[in-house]
């Protein structure tokens, strides 16, 4: 994002690792210092269509320097590596690196130190080593070109401020103990170069976990192999969104959590919650698993023909995150603890689609599942403590439209297993809450158009009452009838109301 390198996720999709990590160009002699972040314009290029192959492009504002970084994984060890090209106009120009760990989804707690190997291989003997006692993670960042100038430090209190007053690091720091911290030094060679960040647990010993990782074009064919072998299982489309559909199912895949089959993050963008300095401890942000987003990611999945993936993300929803009462959290870890702790119940719903789609009318399914989640649905509907939106309470059409299909879905399963009354008792159930739904959450006497119309949510199943609701995140209390949103669309994408 923005030019730099931003989150790198380690053990699994749950945990960030990284804050920032980017160049710094500095002028020794006017003492000018220049960001990636900050002070170039950004490019970003896929560089072939069928891997996800990524080059930025950062030209400086001040037309003196540009800086190309291709970045690719290794299959073989838990290390990205980048391509580094730095074309600098004058040959004055210095680059340093800028490193801003927040290991194990924090800032804080952080300690950093530069070490000495003199048996690393093919790597240069000088590493930046990081280190989180909590969770027990480390980095280890190098290059194919030396380092000097080094300095380990802490934010606001780093190399940084010495590079814009001296033009060079002139205190430098071997060690920071404790804290957010910043690791900076300067890079020998600069002109091309390979960084290598490489991410491991306590335990697996002092040396760089990839000491013998081969150069950067082998680890690119390697990596980019993978990728294209999977592109090739892809269906093909119309050639004009072809490359547009390789990459959206190549980033469903890469959202899957590879040691916990089916479990895929909602997003690994904005992993802090929005913060801008990831120093909250056990920040969840988006790199957890929603019930709700995970039917989505199915239903691709179910698009494209993968129905394994498909099969394995119902069988994480069910397995690992479904509780005994048969509902499901707002969201969980991949281990299945509830991260947020509301309860959404088109989240309960969705599950049955599922099953029903895959064609799960096993017995144990049904019991051990499928039958849980429709008699919570039953019990506790058609009413919601929150929303898709996670943020309100009561009638909402997107819910309640969930909440019927998986009914509808639950009672063919039951069907199926013998269980009539329970089959009868869920189609009678959704038939009454289908019959309400223009009572519980459509407006006649609205602002909008002919006054006509579905709301987001009402808090009493009024929908005509005018009744206020405040909304979050401060955007101010309002009346239910001038708040409207696509979520009625469910309707139709379930089959619950026609689409004219």
């Amino acid at each position: 994002a923005q030019g730099v390198m931003t989150e790198v996720y380690y053990p699994d999709v749950t945990v960030a690792n990284v804050h920032l990590l980017q160049f710094i160009v500095v002028n020794p002699k006017t003492k000018k210092v220049e960001t990636e972040q900050d002070d170039a314009f950004h490019q970003i290029r896929v560089t072939r269509p069928d891997s996800l192959t990524f080059q930025q492009i950062n030209t400086a504002k001040s037309e003196e320097w540009k800086i190309t970084k291709t970045y690719v994984t290794d299959p073989e060890s838990d290390t990205v590596l980048i391509e580094v090209g730095f074309d600098a106009k004058r040959p004055d120009l210095n680059l340093y690196v800028y490193f801003d760990p927040s290991l194990g989804n924090s800032g804080m707690g952080d300690s950093a130190s530069s070490v000495f190997y003199s048996d690393c291989g093919p790597c240069p003997a000088q590493i930046l080593r990081a280190t989180d006692a909590s969770s027990g993670i480390f980095t280890h960042l190098y290059f194919t070109s030396q380092m000097v100038e080094i300095h380990s430090g802490y934010l606001g209190d780093d190399a940084l401020n010495q590079l814009r007053e001296h033009g060079k690091i002139v205190r430098p720091s071997n060690k920071a103990v404790g804290g957010n911290i910043v690791q900076v030094a300067k890079i020998a060679d600069p002109r091309k170069f390979t960084a290598f960040l490489s991410l491991g647990p306590r335990g697996r010993g002092a040396k760089p976990f990839n000491a013998f990782t081969p150069d950067f074009p082998t680890t690119k064919t390697a990596y980019e192999q993978g990728w294209a072998d999977y592109v090739k299982t892809l269906p093909r489309v119309d050639a004009k969104y072809q490359a547009q559909f390789n990459m959206a199912a190549m980033q469903l895949k890469a959202h899957e959590d590879k040691a916990n089959p089916g479990a895929n993050i909602a997003s690994m963008s904005v992993p802090w919650g929005g913060g801008t300095n990831a120093n909250e401890p056990n920040i969840g942000g988006y790199h957890l698993v929603w019930s709700r987003d995970l039917y989505q990611v199915f239903t691709a999945f179910m698009a494209i023909g993968d129905r394994a993936a498909a099969e394995r993300a119902l069988g994480f929803l069910f397995k690992v995150q479904q509780k005994p009462d048969g509902s499901f959290p707002q969201n969980s870890w991949l281990d299945g603890r509830p991260f947020w702790g509301s309860l959404q119940m088109d989240e309960v719903a969705y599950p049955l689609i599922m099953a029903y789609e895959l064609k799960r009318f096993d017995k144990t399914t049904w019991e051990n599942h499928v039958k849980k989640a429709a008699d919570f649905i039953v019990k506790n509907g058609p009413a919601t403590p929150q929303e898709r939106w996670e943020e309100e309470a009561g009638y909402s059409p997107s819910t309640i439209a969930a909440e019927i299909a998986g009914l509808v879905c639950a009672a063919e399963i039951a069907r199926r297993n013998g269980d009539t009354a329970s089959a009868e008792l869920y189609l009678k159930t959704a038939d009454e809450w289908e019959a309400n739904i223009e009572k519980w959450t459509a407006t006649t006497t609205g602002k909008y158009g002919d006054g006509n119309y579905y709301l987001r949510i009402t808090q009493n199943g009024k929908p005509d009452a005018g009744d206020k609701i405040e909304l979050n995140n401060g955007a101010g209390t309002f009346d239910e009838r001038e708040i409207v949103d696509a979520g009625f669309l469910e309707l139709v994408r379930l089959g619950i109301r026609r689409a004219d």
